[in-house]
Order: structure tokens, then C-alpha cells, then sequence
């Protein structure tokens, strides 16, 4: 009976702690209301900020600064159609001292090859009209590219390759002397109807395309965009014993002169800056039936010294004050927004002769084999009755 008790009592006592086991926990005391919370003072949580961006031309002018050896330019523009932007420029940037050289079309890439082959100081930037001329500049190498922040919004045509932009659209205008001409000729016919008067045989100038690169552009592109008529008017006017020059103020003065007295294909930075004191007796016109528009390229040499301040420069010239000041020194700017404030425009030339008369330079890939530009010649050469 004990014993039963006992095994009784043991299963007993192992029961009840089985179930305090699986009681469930007592819920705490809630602390008094009047009991204020702890609490922690509240973490900042740090705000990612990004670095302020960094203003590339600010970057630019700081680098150019340690450049001091000034930046040299080969162009093919005279000192006065540099003075209002080399002024202009240096407004901006005075520490930078400019060297503009006036070359010839080629000539702005041959100094530069014998210069930078011997190790010698050339040409931080080029600025010339020459398709040919550039693309075997680019495929030399010798070609640093620079993607400037101011060619944003220009037109298409501003970038002529990766590297080599736009400074100017200048017409090749017809220019006559008043005083000599009684009709003023505004198209390539007229010109020709002058040249088939026997009293005006060697009265006409203009480029020697076989001397002169830009003579050269002018021909291919129009003869090009003209045809066979085109050639048929080059003939006719060649057997007038044309006056052929190597630069466009030599066909200026001729006829100021009275040497000549009409000039066709010439370059409008040679005349515009001759106005107003050449009123009385220059006159020009725009080519009403094939205006040929020089697209003059600038791009920076793979040798520049100063490199920071060519990219400078090159921002300046597509900016609407650059091009402005291109505009008061005879060039004829393109940037859309400074049409109405600018002396010449690329529109004002539009509006004169309607946009389906406009042949402009580009980097026609034909123009620049060896075996094109002789055939050409041969061509040309023998429409002027030269040997």
C-alpha cells in the first residue's frame, strides 16, 4: 500500500511540473502613466551630396595658364580679320598671347608638317578651307580631337569631321568696278555674257585653281554641282584671257584699280572690309544662280604646345560672341542665334540667293585622291586655254 502510495505521489509531483512548464508567461507590469519613456536623442542620418560640377572652360583657363609659350595659329585669314577677335578673346582670357599667321590654303599644313617633323615650334591650331588638305591631315594622325562644349545646338554642317569644326560660311561673291561695268553682273551667266564682249577680254579675274587650294575648292564644288552647263560657262569665260590671281585681295585690288574689272569666285573676307571706303567704286552681288559658300574648317595639331588655350579659342569661335566678332572682322558666321545681331550671316546669304542655290564645302571624299584632282586640273586648265 505504501509503495503505491509512493509511485502515487512521484507521478504527481512529475505532472504538476509538466504543467508549470506549459503555462504560459505573465504579461509585465505596465510602467506607471506618469513615468516618462526613455528615450535617445534623435540620429542625423547624412545627406549623399554629390561634388559641385566642375565648369570646363573654368578647367580649361586654369590649365592654359601653365602655358607659356602663347597660342600659334596657321589661317588663312589677313591681321584684320583677326584684330575684333584675337580683342575679343583676350577680354576673356588675357594671359593668352595669339600669334594668328595669314597662309596659304595648303601652305597652313606644309609649315606645320616641316615644323613638327623637325621637332620645332608649329601651329597649335589650323584654321584653313582645304577638304583635301584635312582629310589627309586626319589620316596622317596628326589631328588632336576636341569635342567642344559650344557645338551644341549648332547646325549639322558645323562639324565637317570628329575634331575639325565650322569657324565661318563665307560666300565666293562676284565683285565689280561701278565705275567700269554699266550692268553689274549677279549670276555666272552674266558673268560670261561680259566675258563674250571682245572689249572685255582680259578684264575678268579670278583664282588660279592649280596654284591657289581655295581656287581649287571653289571650281570642283561648283563645276561639280553645275555639270556639264557649268563646264560650258568656264569655257566661255576662259576665252576672255582671264586674270588669274593666287589670293583673293590681289583680285580686290584689280579691280579697285581698274585693272579688272569684274572678279568672280572671290572670297568675301578680302571684301567686305573694304566697306564703306570702297562704296564709290566696288561694288558686289551674291552668285543668284550657284553660290558657292567656304566652309573654313579649325581643328588642333597633334604637336600643340598650348594645347588648353587652342581649345579655348576653338570654344570661342562657336560661341555667339566669337562668331560675332568673326562677323565685324569680314567673316560670315552660321550660329542661328546671332543672325539678327551679327554684320554678315549665313541667312542673309540664303535669303539673297534661296537655299536650293547654296553649294557648299564639305569633306567630299573625291576631292582629295591625287588622280581626281589631276584629272580636274586637266579639265580646268584646258577650258582657260592654259597649258
Amino acid at each position: 500500500m505504501n509503495r503505491k502510495l509512493n509511485v502515487f505521489l512521484s507521478l504527481t509531483l512529475a505532472l504538476a511540473f509538466v504543467l508549470a512548464a506549459c503555462a504560459p508567461a505573465s504579461t509585465p507590469t505596465e510602467a506607471p502613466a506618469t513615468a516618462a519613456p526613455a528615450t535617445e536623442a534623435p540620429t542625423e542620418v547624412p545627406v549623399a551630396t554629390e561634388a559641385p560640377a566642375v565648369d570646363p572652360l573654368v578647367a580649361l583657363a586654369e590649365e592654359s595658364k601653365g602655358e607659356t609659350e602663347g597660342l600659334l595659329v596657321h589661317s588663312i585669314m589677313g591681321e584684320n580679320n583677326w584684330a575684333p577677335v584675337i580683342a575679343a578673346f583676350n577680354v576673356k582670357y588675357p594671359w593668352i598671347t595669339v600669334t594668328a599667321l595669314d597662309l596659304g590654303t595648303t601652305e597652313t599644313f606644309e609649315k606645320y608638317y616641316t615644323e613638327a617633323s623637325g621637332g620645332a615650334r608649329t601651329a597649335d591650331m589650323i584654321i584653313t578651307s582645304s577638304p583635301d588638305g584635312w582629310q589627309d591631315f586626319i589620316a596622317k594622325g596628326e589631328l588632336q580631337v576636341y569635342n567642344p562644349v559650344n557645338i551644341e545646338g549648332m547646325p549639322d554642317f558645323a562639324t565637317l569631321a570628329d575634331g575639325v569644326y565650322a569657324v565661318s560660311t563665307d560666300p565666293m561673291i562676284i565683285i565689280y568696278n561701278k565705275q567700269l561695268v554699266t550692268t553689274p553682273p549677279d549670276t555666272m551667266e552674266a558673268v560670261a555674257a561680259f566675258a563674250s564682249d571682245p572689249a572685255n577680254a582680259g578684264k575678268i579675274t579670278t583664282y588660279d585653281a592649280e596654284k591657289n587650294g581655295t581656287g581649287y575648292g571653289i571650281n570642283w564644288f561648283w563645276a561639280a554641282n553645275k555639270g556639264d552647263a557649268g563646264w560650258a560657262t568656264l569655257e566661255t569665260i576662259g576665252k576672255s584671257n582671264v586674270n588669274m590671281q593666287t589670293s583673293a585681295g590681289n583680285m580686290v585690288n584689280a579691280v579697285l584699280s581698274g585693272e579688272a574689272s569684274v572678279g568672280y569666285f572671290v572670297s568675301g573676307i578680302s571684301v567686305f572690309p573694304k566697306f564703306p571706303e570702297a562704296e564709290p567704286i566696288l561694288g558686289y552681288s551674291y552668285q543668284k544662280d550657284g553660290q558657292v559658300v567656304l566652309v573654313r574648317g579649325m581643328g588642333i595639331t597633334k604637336a600643340a604646345k598650348s594645347p588648353a588655350s587652342a581649345k579655348l579659342l576653338m570654344e570661342f569661335i562657336l560661341s555667339a560672341e566669337g562668331q560675332i566678332a568673326w562677323a565685324d572682322g569680314g567673316l560670315t558666321p552660321y550660329r542661328p542665334d546671332v543672325a539678327d545681331k551679327a554684320k554678315y550671316h549665313l541667312q542673309k546669304v540664303i535669303d539673297a540667293v534661296g537655299e536650293d542655290n547654296i553649294i557648299p564645302f564639305f569633306f567630299d571624299p573625291n576631292i582629295a585622291s591625287a588622280d581626281n584632282r589631276a584629272a580636274f586640273l586637266t579639265k580646268w586648265k584646258t577650258a582657260f586655254g592654259r597649258p
